[in-house]
């Protein structure tokens, strides 16, 4: 579950380029540099290729008030690496014909807003059903501690209209996965928690994986971690209530591994269902959007890749697979200011080449005026004098002024802004996107700027090159 945007420095100029390292050295050199650029207290690792484990470690510490040591048996909270098992859970119903996917789910759920009503699974699947995520209410984040009923926190969202009519945008959606969990419930009739267990975790042997429960004592557990004003701090505590079929699971990188390995397989899903989860969404116009059921499918750097992160306060997580080279990188960390997705890739390219080899190159830049502008708000955020009136209303209730001071403890400290290059423009729904590669000292980012049809800055996204 995003709780929180994290920003991560990945530099790929550190990667070998050997196909397949004979020791694990490399790796762990650059695990333990990124580790200690963004301050994170414990990350575990596994690679796997066609179901086989290659690594499987952890750097640093579980829990750094007793400096206990990260191992691959390290239990962290997942975030939304759970709805590709909550997904799953659904196609096991589907597959047993006690769910239709083009159903809408006011067959099975009773009392939702009429507006709900004619949403069809599959729109929660795939982030398409328009309805509001209920992560996007306003001050959502200051009652993290709140314990919710699951009619409570539907409350939070059921009188709000709409973002979009369903199928006709994709937008990630915390709330349709909360429903899926009820909806896996009303059919199965059992709690969600039971249900992965019997059908998923148990058969897998995956016996460190379970829904989170703080008020339980579960071996191994991991502590969260966030870096704050120049010092490490433990991460804010979050109900499990909140995140639920959206993101309440913990797990570990070993448990991870076994559940990777099954999907080589039809233990779980036979591989008409395992396609179709892995197959990106279509909108009511034709367009795909990057997203099945449970998963982001896209491609990166010319290789194809299901993966999906995850983010919680005090946890970072991501689990990447190459599919075409049949390698997995499961990344879990202990902190908010990690970048799990990020590390997980740059890890991919020290067994894959040409994730190296096809790294990004600048294009030509036609409107070097608008390049020197952002540029200057970068510099400016860095400075912690960005303008306000440079951005759209939305945007600048988004960023000022928290957003702005974040960005200003992050950049602040790394120097000048050694290089702004231009990687990507295109036109999306009316707004100019370009996209730059900025360097502040050893920090990369990649920093995507949406611009209004009046020049004024309607969007900014961070993340590490």
């Amino acid at each position: 579950m995003h709780f929180r945007v994290a920003v991560t420095a990945c530099v790929l100029a550190l990667l070998c380029l050997s196909a397949l390292p004979t020791r694990a050295e490399p790796v762990d050199d650059f695990v333990r540099a990124e580790m200690a650029k963004r301050h994170v207290p414990g990350v575990s690792v596994a690679v796997v290729r066609d179901g086989k484990v290659l690594l499987a470690k952890g750097y640093g510490v579980a829990n750094a008030e007793h400096s206990v040591p990260a191992t691959e048996n390290t239990v962290y909270q997942l975030a939304s690496v759970t709805k590709q098992f909550t997904a799953t859970a659904v196609l096991m119903l589907v597959q047993e014909n006690k769910i239709g996917l083009d159903d809408k789910i006011s067959k099975y759920l009773n009392s939702l807003p009429a507006a709900w009503g004619v949403v069809t699974v599959r729109q929660l699947l795939n982030h398409t059903s328009g309805i509001k995520s209920y992560t996007s209410v306003p001050d959502f984040f200051k009652t993290a501690r709140k314990d919710y009923t699951k009619e409570e926190l539907l409350k939070l969202v059921a009188d709000a209209p709409p973002d979009f009519a369903p199928g006709e945008k994709w937008s990630y959606n915390n709330t349709g996965y909360f429903l899926l969990g009820m909806l896996i419930e009303k059919v199965s009739g059992k709690e969600y928690g039971a249900f992965l267990n019997e059908r998923i975790f148990g058969p897998l042997g995956m016996t460190s994986t379970r829904v989170n429960d703080l008020s339980e004592v579960i071996k191994n557990r991991a502590s969260g971690y966030t870096w704050e004003n120049g010092a490490l701090r433990n991460g804010e505590y979050v109900s499990p209530t909140q995140p639920y079929a959206a993101g309440a699971l913990v797990s570990t990188v070993a448990d991870m591994a076994k559940w990777d390995a099954a999907l080589y397989t039809d233990k779980l899903l036979k591989r008409a269902a395992l396609d179709q989860m892995w197959t990106a969404a279509k909108l009511n116009d034709g367009a795909a959007a990057n997203y099945g059921f449970g998963w982001s499918v896209d491609t990166y750097r010319t290789r194809r890749l299901i993966s999906h992160g995850g983010g919680i306060p005090g946890f970072n997580t991501s689990i990447s697979r190459f599919v075409d080279d049949k390698l997995t990188v499961i990344v879990l960390a202990n902190s908010d200011t990690a970048d799990a997705d990020s590390l997980a890739n740059a890890i991919a390219a020290f067994y894959i080449p040409a994730l190296a080899t096809n790294a990004p190159k600048p294009i030509a830049d036609t409107d070097p005026a608008t390049t020197k502008k952002l540029r200057q708000v970068m510099e400016s955020f860095a400075a912690g004098t960005a303008d306000p009136q440079l951005f759209t209303d939305q945007a600048r209730a988004a960023l000022f002024p928290d957003r702005a001071k974040e960005a200003q403890a992050l950049l602040g400290p790394q120097g000048a802004l050694k290089s702004f290059d231009l990687m990507e423009e295109r036109t999306e729904d009316k707004m100019r996107i370009r996209i730059y590669r900025a360097a502040f000292g050893d920090l990369t980012l990649r920093v995507t700027f949406a611009l209004a049809e009046d020049g004024r800055i309607a969007g900014v996204g961070v993340r590490p090159e």
